[in-house]
């Protein structure tokens, strides 16, 4: 009977060790997993920080493009309309660059241009 004690009690010496040693590999499997959640989560924080940053962006440059747009709208409607159709008809029909700025009230620079796009070749 002793020697059925001594074996119970060794065979359970041997589980309790090996229930150790692998609680062991699982808490070292544990400190693993808690390590990765850590740098996960810091990687999301600096990512969820990073967006806020370029929402802001985003919107500033949606702002700037409107006020852009605007402005651009109210110069085009404050300029008066030049008489372009009128010029490229003159030029086709022998005017200058001279004569277009005196008839039409066109500045140099756009005389210029109307003449070397639509004069004879």
């Amino acid at each position: 009977m002793q020697i059925l004690t001594l074996v119970s009690l060794f065979l359970a010496i041997a589980a309790l060790i090996l229930t150790g040693l692998r609680l062991r590999t699982f808490a070292g499997r544990l400190r693993e997993a808690e390590s990765q959640i850590h740098s996960l989560t810091e990687n999301l924080n600096a990512l969820c920080s990073g967006a806020v940053g370029v929402d802001q962006r985003v919107s500033d440059l949606e702002r700037s493009g409107r006020d852009l747009a605007h402005r651009q709208e109210s110069m085009e409607s404050s300029q008066p309309d030049r008489p372009y159709g009128e010029a490229i008809q003159l030029v086709q029909r022998g005017a200058s660059a001279s004569d277009l700025v005196k008839e039409l009230g066109l500045s140099r620079s756009e005389a210029d241009l109307v003449v070397m796009l639509h004069g004879s070749k």
